[in-house]
């Protein structure tokens, strides 16, 4: 008897389950459904849509499953599958109330992919010969989707509710070569982009983020009207940012926070703290993205970097020392960290505290030049220095300074100079104002006639490179000095005898 009724309860399993396949084949009708989907979507988004099949399922819900999707010509949104949950009560009366809808296996192409991102409203299908009809969303989920901007791809997974014009974001992650991201938020008005998010990155790929963001805010025309259409969109999205390590510039980063502005043309990061070359940025970093190409402005306050790490990075390991602090504005274009660092100028205004310059080897020079055989240096003197400052700018991949200044134990400088970027090419004109134990050290003639203060200034040309440079004295131009001081002494002096007589 028992086996009986398991046998009548199977049966009556298949036969529901067929019942109700047989019932969503019949009530879907993919076919029909399929090609009126295709028309109220080209309708809708203003761009053919094309769906390659249709077909119901029943496991794990009853469901409209659409295969190879695409919309746009050429494709801005393509997927291998779509599906649109309808539910048993949805079959019967053929309106779809709460539609769960999954993007799987996906591309989106940013920015034209944005002008597609205002939800639908009322009807998306069906008319009045009974075919479905959506009449509202409750769930979008994206399954292994890659969304692209220019040259860059984040594949997201998310899921998300609707609620009329709302899209709550219960769960968005993004990954790339060198980046994975988590995000939670809310878009509070899909049809004006408007929103606000908490993003976590761990690694963060600042250079990779910029560039996506940049172009998926771009407004420039491309001629054939994709970037016109995304400028008509409006867009307000505002990120809270946070990420514990990885690289901005080819240079890496830790403990970055910052708030971002994303609107259309422009991408503004305020509030960016980050530590790097063991001191730490504040400032700001603001993406000009209405060009093609988009143009970046850095600007801020640096304190205790070390200049040692960032000589090392810059390809001259060993060259300086010291604590790098004051303020930066550099300007550049691209879209990658090589076209960003080939195209960067600006200014600063910056000093070095407390290093060493181990290969400038200024005091051996002077003692030389003073005709000490030995070359020997008073005891406790070197190259450190207390303070290396100055205004600079950068262009054309070389940093100039008109207004240099280094004070040490032995020395004070004051002059010009240029560095080139790469290499380390050095090229400077200074006058080398002697401390009084150097100045004690001099010949009687050039103390007597070519120190100020009782300091001996002598003119100085310092070439070769950071790594190597080299000083030469010019010791004619402070006999010159010598000269014209004397000569200053005497007239003095004549004019001085010359009152003193007639009175």
């Amino acid at each position: 008897m028992l086996r009986r009724i398991l046998i009548a309860a199977v049966a009556l399993v298949l036969l529901a389950v067929v019942g109700l396949f047989l019932l969503a084949q019949y009530a879907l009708s993919p076919d029909s459904v399929r090609a009126t989907l295709e028309q109220q979507l080209s309708a809708h988004f203003g761009t053919p849509v094309h769906i390659q099949s249709a077909r119901a399922t029943i496991f794990p819900r009853v469901a409209l499953r659409l295969e190879g999707l695409t919309i746009g010509e050429p494709a801005e949104v393509t997927a291998d599958e779509l599906s649109i949950a309808t539910g048993v009560r949805g079959l019967f009366s053929r309106r779809v109330e709460n539609a769960e809808i999954v993007l799987s296996d996906g591309r989106l192409a940013l920015p034209a992919a944005l002008a597609l991102a205002r939800p639908p409203t009322g009807t998306v299908a069906g008319d009045s010969d009974g075919s479905l009809i959506i009449a509202s969303i409750r769930v979008i989920s994206l399954r292994n989707v890659q969304v692209v901007a220019g040259k860059a791809a984040l594949t997201v997974d998310l899921e998300s509710s609707l609620d009329g014009d709302r899209l709550e974001i219960s769960r968005l992650t993004a990954q790339s070569e060198k980046t994975q991201l988590q995000a939670t938020g809310a878009f509070t008005s899909l049809d004006n982009l408007q929103g606000a998010f908490d993003v976590t990155a761990d690694p963060l790929d600042l250079d990779e983020l910029l560039a996506f963001a940049s172009t998926a805010t771009n407004t420039a025309s491309d001629g054939d009207g994709t970037r016109r259409r995304q400028a008509a969109v409006p867009m307000q999205i505002a990120l809270a940012v946070k990420s514990p390590a990885g690289r901005f510039a080819g240079y890496e980063f830790a403990d970055l926070s910052t708030k971002a502005d994303v609107t259309p043309a422009r991408v503004l990061l305020s509030d960016l703290s980050l530590a790097m070359f063991g001191g730490a940025f504040d400032g700001a970093l603001t993406v000009d993205s209405s060009a093609a190409t988009p143009r970046l402005q850095l600007r801020g306050q640096l304190a205790g970097i070390d200049v040692s790490q960032l000589a090392t990075h810059a390809g001259a390991a060993g060259s300086i020392t010291g604590q790098l602090g004051g303020t930066v504005t550099l300007t550049t274009r691209g879209t990658d960290a090589g076209a960003m660092l080939r195209d960067v100028r600006g200014n600063a205004s910056a000093a070095i505290l407390d290093g060493v310059i181990p290969h400038l080897d200024m005091v051996r020079t002077i003692v030389l030049a003073f005709g000490k055989p030995s070359g020997a240096p008073p005891e406790g003197s070197g190259s450190a220095f207390s303070r290396l400052a100055g205004d600079f700018t950068l262009g054309n991949g070389v940093l100039r300074t008109d207004n240099l200044t280094m004070t040490s134990r032995d020395f004070d400088m004051l002059g010009r100079a240029t560095v080139a970027i790469p290499g380390g090419a050095l090229d400077a004109d200074a006058q080398v104002i002697l401390s009084e134990e150097l100045t004690a050290q001099a010949g009687t003639d050039l103390r007597r006639y070519a120190q100020e203060d009782g300091r001996v200034i002598l003119p100085a040309r310092i070439g070769g490179s950071i790594n190597d440079p080299s000083v030469t004295l010019d010791l004619s131009a402070a006999a010159r000095r010598a000269l014209e001081n004397e000569l200053k002494r005497k007239a003095k002096s004549f004019l001085e005898g010359l009152f003193k007589r007639k009175k």
